[in-house]
């Protein structure tokens, strides 16, 4: 009889730190407020601050990144559609001048003076093609980088939803003594049985 008590009650005093240790990280957990709506808005206002404000320091570098990325390609596509461009106008005025014209070589060399040496022989057809490629591209990672831009936002926002999300291992943990036989008569039954009883609830 006193064994099986006090086999008990020493089972009894180990589950209670553990459920007790469970309660007090539930506790510790419902007492933090983090709100998903401050981190779109932060991310929002600045790329990268939401990310910051949910503790996902190693994800800047990539928001970082990956605008400075998208920068790079736009400028260097916008720099090469420019100069193209510039160079097509020469060749489109140039040819629309008329050849009968008095003064049609001093205007064409007035024209020709903004023209970079490397287009001299380069056709008109060729410009325009290469003009309208990189002006493709350039808007192209625009769009790419908007689309960067709202996929940092819901990043930040669905962050902040997980990160108040309790995954603890004692999240559904049980942890009971139990003893058996202690009181039995029948000779079956007469060496006591105790233990722990551990159960696991998944929750939904």
């Amino acid at each position: 009889m006193k064994t099986c008590a006090a086999i008990a009650l020493l089972a009894l005093a180990v589950a209670r730190p553990v459920a007790a240790g469970g309660q007090v990280v539930a506790q510790a957990r419902d007492s933090v407020t983090h709100s998903p709506k401050r981190a779109a808005l932060y991310s929002t206002l600045l790329p990268g601050l939401g990310q910051a404000y949910n503790r996902s320091y190693w994800k800047l570098p990539l928001v970082y990144g990956g605008f400075a990325a998208f920068g790079y390609f736009i400028q260097s596509n916008d720099f090469r559609y420019r100069l193209y461009r510039d160079a097509y106008n020469v060749k489109y005025s140039v040819a629309q001048l008329k050849t009968d014209d008095p003064d049609y070589d001093a205007k064409k060399a007035a024209l020709e003076e903004n023209l970079y040496s490397m287009f001299t022989s380069v056709p008109i057809d060729r410009l325009q093609y290469y003009k309208n490629t990189y002006r493709r591209d350039r808007d192209f990672f625009i769009i790419m980088t908007i689309l960067f831009y709202g996929i940092n936002i819901i990043d930040a926002a669905v962050d902040a939803h997980f990160f108040t999300y309790d995954v603890s291992d004692d999240l559904s943990l049980k942890l009971q003594p139990y003893a058996e036989g202690c009181y039995a008569v029948s000779p079956l039954r007469s060496n006591p049985h105790v233990g722990l009883n551990l159960s696991i609830t998944f929750k939904k």
